[in-house]
């Protein structure tokens, strides 16, 4: 597998002032090599490759002394446009909103990437080894596992962050459990499963509101372009970087456990792009539903673990003892059937899920696909 682990660096003060100037002169570059390729297209039809503009690189050096970043750097800033073009053409291509590469401010731009980083002696002791400018103190809070491949360091709220990309990371297969279950996302409860387990939402975002109304209270008074609005605006960021941070940390947590429980998972098949812009847009990014299967899929991948996605259709309409639809509104939360059954509206329809995603399976099987169930690890069928 491929990995990659962030760590925090503390550079002194003269190796973050470099490594600002970095971040200028690979910002330079990237909007330079975006207005090439447009003034090339617009005025000869021609595309510029990143190799054409990589070969430009000595010369550039030799107009720009004052440019003294690493050629790791800037052949990383020029990766990155080649792939926001290439990322605008796949869009185009298929049909969706295609987004042309934008030239980037300072607000915009916080990352150095180092292309074709050598993998070897990259970390001695309680320090990492940057190119061109030494050894920078890291808090290795875990080691990482496989062969490093790429370096990229992260500027966030004033601090920075080494993420080490690692190929060959071995597998940590759990052991066979035997069990499968359905779990269905909400809102009061985060997730609920079919044996009836509930976990709850921890809201970040709404336990903060105070916090969050405050400080930009704060930053609207403030004057634009003032340090004091500056200060007021990093504030700002650190809370909702905490947020992020118990989101995060919550949504690992409950995928975890159901990995650990589970050797098959089933899952909606949720637009989550088109229901954060309901009404309820507010509670499901607190929630973070991309998020968490973004980390279930991680996590069941590297376990051998095996998600499916279903069709969430009817789901939580549908009894789950005698399969009678009823309409319910969401203020509705206990699902009666008169069949006599009195569930949890959640649980029903994770139970639903489950049956689902069961016969899925079985369809495929005897229909024979091209490739065995036990070899879709952590990907939807």
């Amino acid at each position: 597998m491929f990995r990659t682990y962030r760590y925090r660096i503390r550079p002194t003060k003269t190796q973050e002032a470099t490594l600002l100037s970095w971040l200028d002169a690979t910002r330079e570059l990237y909007n330079a090599a975006l207005q090439e390729r447009r003034d090339a297209w617009e005025k000869q039809r021609k595309s510029v490759s990143r190799f054409d503009q990589t070969a430009q690189l000595p010369s550039i050096r030799e107009l720009r002394p004052d440019i003294d970043a690493p050629a790791v750097a800037l052949r990383g800033a020029l990766r990155r446009i080649d792939l926001a073009f290439a990322a605008f053409f796949r869009r185009c291509k298929v049909g969706d909103k295609p987004g042309y590469p934008r030239f980037k401010g300072r607000k915009r731009w916080d990352a150095i990437e180092f292309e074709n980083k050598p993998t070897t002696n990259l970390i001695f002791g309680k320090r990492i080894l940057i190119p061109k400018l030494g050894l920078v103190h890291i808090s290795l809070h875990r080691p990482f596992e496989g062969t490093p491949a790429t370096l990229k360091l992260h500027r966030e709220n004033g601090k920075w962050y080494a993420l080490i990309g690692c190929d060959d990371v071995p597998e940590k297969t759990l052991p066979p459990t035997g069990r499968e279950a359905g779990i269905d996302l909400g809102l009061l409860s985060f997730v609920a499963t079919s044996d009836g387990e509930i976990f709850e939402n921890p809201r970040p975002l709404k336990s903060a509101r105070l916090h969050f109304e405050r400080a930009q209270r704060r930053v609207s008074r403030r004057k634009k372009g003032s340090n004091r609005r500056r200060k007021a605006v990093a504030l700002l960021a650190k809370l909702h970087a905490r947020v992020a941070n118990i989101r995060r940390e919550a949504n690992i947590k409950v995928a975890r456990s159901l990995v650990a429980k589970y050797d098959k998972i089933y899952i909606e098949a949720l637009n989550i792009k088109a229901l954060s812009r309901s009404r309820l847009s507010k509670s499901i990014n607190d929630a973070g539903w991309s998020t968490f299967k973004h980390w279930l899929s991680c996590k069941a991948e590297e376990a051998g673990r095996v998600i499916v996605e279903v069709d969430p259709r009817f789901t939580s309409q549908t009894c789950s003892c005698c399969g009678r639809v009823e309409k319910k509104t969401l203020s509705v939360r206990v699902h009666e059937c008169l069949c006599g059954l009195v569930l949890d509206r959640d649980i029903n329809a994770a139970i639903n899920i489950k049956r689902l995603g069961s016969s899925l399976r079985r369809e495929a099987s005897a229909v024979g696909g091209p490739r065995r169930p036990e070899k879709l690890s952590g990907k939807a069928l």
